[in-house]
């Protein structure tokens, strides 16, 4: 890495402190040492935000789907939760360190990239739980913090990768391994 390539990157909460994570799916500190590792080998700075599920629900709530949190009162608290970390971004584009990326976990209905079709239950409410087998045809919406940390990066004319870490598949697949290609391309770009 050289001096000028100074680097930054935005980090959903729960890959940094895996408690955040709703109780009954456990936590995975495994994962959080792998990624946390990494960074802080690459020198890359960590900008985390709170976590949106905890801070507004707390550590003993139950799993909810992406449509529970779709809410004007779940985004207004998602805008405040950015209100410091956008700053802090801004502070440092303006002293010259490179955002590389925003790095958000599969399957979150707040902090996902990709939260496709979910099951729905007999409330006619959505399961966090995926359907097995999704038709390609369905959107594949973020979750609703990523959602509006894209549109916050938007209103500052800031353009970075979304990635999310595929803590649902196995260490030797064939997602992670994409998603390690993907993460080193914008950590490290000048990699051959």
């Amino acid at each position: 890495m050289s001096k000028k390539d100074k680097r930054i990157i935005i980090i959903a909460q729960c890959l940094v402190n895996p408690y955040c994570r709703v109780h009954i799916l456990g936590q995975n500190f495994p994962l959080s040492r792998e990624i946390m590792n990494y960074l802080m080998e690459k020198h890359v700075g960590i900008i985390q935000y709170l976590c949106p599920e905890t801070s507004a629900m707390g550590l003993m709530r139950n799993p909810q789907g992406r449509q529970q949190y779709d809410n004007i009162f779940f985004r207004d608290h998602c805008k405040e939760l950015l209100k410091t970390p956008m700053l802090m971004v801004k502070e440092f584009i303006k002293n010259n360190y490179r955002l590389t990326c925003f790095l958000g976990l599969e399957n979150s209905p707040t902090c996902g990239i990709h939260w496709g079709k979910h099951k729905i239950n007999r409330y006619q409410t959505e399961s966090p739980n995926p359907v097995d087998k999704p038709d390609a045809s369905d959107p594949a919406l973020a979750g609703i913090m990523a959602e509006i940390l894209s549109e916050e990066l938007a209103k500052e004319n800031i353009k970075v990768p979304f990635l999310e870490f595929p803590a649902l598949s196995p260490a030797d697949s064939e997602n992670r391994k994409r998603f390690w290609e993907d993460l080193r391309k914008v950590v490290e770009p000048n990699l051959p």
